[in-house]
């Protein structure tokens, strides 16, 4: 091969070559980080950053939270007979393929290592779909959540339930060795004298509410920080405004009692 056959940098070929493989890898870049993640549920108005943290996974911290609008109901979750019965047929195999992103955070047996993430086995699969659902819409604060659940369908959410609710939850029964006395009648008679209802009869086990979760064992730090946000309304996905009207009536002391008294039951547990 002689000088002149070999490819000069000069060489237009060359040039063109360059340019079209920097076009290129602009345009994936537009569309991978741009376009697709604007396109999802829930992208209105999401800027560069969020497109690009959205596209590779991860929450962004500047991220707006979801204003509740005037006129509109607190969760879009209707507990029809239609609904129960998707729910019913919730495939928990195919939520336990779904589940390998979520065991990163909430922990492959559904128990989480973090005391501000809660613990989702033996959850009831009402429970499970209902937050889900509510993070999806935006109905409950998805800055973490969202860039999770925004692409997921509704058969997902129910296979996603179904696979929760069939783990094992660790906790039996709550403790009762050491009870703190005020978080025990606010748990079993509530305060009737200031409009406060017994936190079991939504939560069991003297009664039970479509989609109120299970609290026995759930993490001490998580329920605090729940309560308190239903006390001060940044948190406002309850139907009907339930936890809202109750946690608004409760000290910063009762809220932190009646998480110290539910979490208990885990150390209960593994004594």
């Amino acid at each position: 091969m002689t000088d002149g056959d070999q490819q000069r940098p000069g060489d237009s070929r060359f040039v063109h070559w360059i340019g079209a493989t920097a076009g290129l890898f602009v345009l994936a870049l537009a569309v991978g980080f741009v376009w697709l993640p604007s396109a999802q549920r829930g992208a209105d108005g999401l800027g560069l950053w969020d497109a690009i943290c959205r596209a590779v996974g991860l929450p962004n911290g500047n991220a707006r939270i979801s204003a509740p609008v005037a006129g509109q109901p607190a969760s879009k979750v209707a507990w029809t007979t239609e609904t129960r019965q998707r729910l019913s047929q919730g495939n928990a195999s195919a939520g336990a393929a779904i589940a390998g992103t979520c065991n990163n955070c909430h922990g492959s047996a559904g128990i989480s290592a973090d005391a501000i993430i809660p613990n989702l086995a033996g959850q009831s699969a009402a429970s499970i779909y209902k937050q889900l659902e509510d993070f999806r819409s935006g109905r409950r604060n998805a800055e973490v959540m969202g860039v999770f659940v925004s692409a997921l369908s509704e058969q997902n959410l129910f296979d996603l339930s179904a696979h929760y609710t069939r783990l094992p939850n660790p906790i039996a029964e709550p403790a009762v060795a050491n009870t703190n006395g005020i978080a025990h009648r606010l748990v079993e008679v509530g305060d009737p004298l200031r409009g406060i209802a017994p936190c079991g009869s939504c939560h069991g086990p003297v009664g039970i509410t479509p989609g109120a979760p299970e609290l026995r064992g759930q993490q001490r730090a998580y329920l605090e920080q729940q309560m308190q946000s239903f006390k001060s309304a940044i948190r406002q996905n309850d139907i009907s405004k339930q936890m809202r009207s109750v946690a608004s009536r409760l000290t910063s002391e009762e809220i932190a009692m009646l998480a110290a008294y539910y979490s208990n039951a885990a150390n209960a547990a593994s004594r």
